[in-house]
């Protein structure tokens, strides 16, 4: 699978309704967590990976004011939405970089994070090599990444909506994101990369949403689900919508939605 293929590709008008139906409900919670955790660090350099919209970036840069964060993204679409957002951040640096072929220096800095960006590296092993390479001795690496289906039942929903609108080709956008959860793999991809001290954590945080309506924008249009639906029924998306806003709605409420949801927090350590 290609690094940005396009059913996977976060383009177009994805990016706003990615933060704006999605924000809340999906990466809120976390990048408070993440933020914390990073801070706690103190570090003095900091890269940040598949920034997104730019939600962790903001907390980052609010959190640890004198650092230097350069804030990356492979999707230029994403990376000029958060520009755009978040205007005045004069400690952050905002660049177009690949996980798997980072262009920055060995050892350029204290710490590297990436929330929920991992399970989309073709190659997850050559992704934490990059990271481990540009890490000075003693950095850390934290990255987040979701638990499986069966613990964000809301992605169930989603699936379960779609599949009877594409019976012959149902999309399979949702085997990507919730696919690599696996402490033992991770923790052995993470050896192999050289990283010591690896902490891996559960972490059960709720997300929050508006409403159910937006809620089932978010998960469509600021995905890159729209890129099937799009290319294979686009007549079926309002159909598609208001069945998916009626699940939710079943069961989360039709207003401000309480979601939980689950994922890793795993960490490790550039000794040598």
């Amino acid at each position: 699978m290609d690094q940005n293929p396009k059913s996977i590709a976060f383009v177009g008008s994805i990016p706003e309704h990615y933060d704006g139906g999605m924000g809340e409900l999906f990466f809120e919670p976390y990048a408070k967590e993440m933020a914390k955790r990073v801070a706690a660090l103190q570090p003095a350099a900091l890269l940040e990976i598949a920034c997104g919209t730019g939600r962790l970036t903001n907390y980052l840069s609010q959190q640890l004011p004198n650092a230097s964060i350069t804030a990356t993204d492979l999707n230029p679409p994403m990376l000029e939405f958060a520009k755009k957002k978040f205007p005045e951040m004069p400690n952050v640096l905002w660049e177009i970089a690949d996980a798997l072929a980072l262009p920055y220096a060995d050892t350029s800095f204290d710490a590297v994070v990436v929330q929920f960006g991992v399970m989309f590296y073709s190659d997850k092993l050559q992704g934490f090599k990059e990271s481990f390479r540009v890490l000075k001795k003693g950095g850390k690496f934290i990255f987040a990444t979701w638990k499986g289906l069966e613990d964000n039942a809301i992605a169930i929903t989603a699936n379960d909506v779609l599949k009877p609108f594409f019976p012959d080709n149902p999309p399979v956008f949702f085997n990507i994101p919730f696919s690599y959860y696996d402490k033992d793999q991770i923790r052995l991809e993470m050896t192999a990369a050289s990283f010591s001290n690896i902490q891996i954590d559960y972490v059960h945080l709720d997300g929050y949403n508006i409403t159910a309506e937006n809620a089932a924008r978010g998960i469509l249009e600021g995905s890159p689900l729209i890129n099937f639906i799009n290319e294979k029924g686009p007549e079926k998306l309002p159909a598609i919508k208001e069945k998916l806003a009626e699940e939710i709605a079943k069961a989360y409420g039709k207003k401000d939605l309480t979601i939980p949801l689950g994922a890793l927090i795993v960490s490790g350590e550039r000794v040598e």
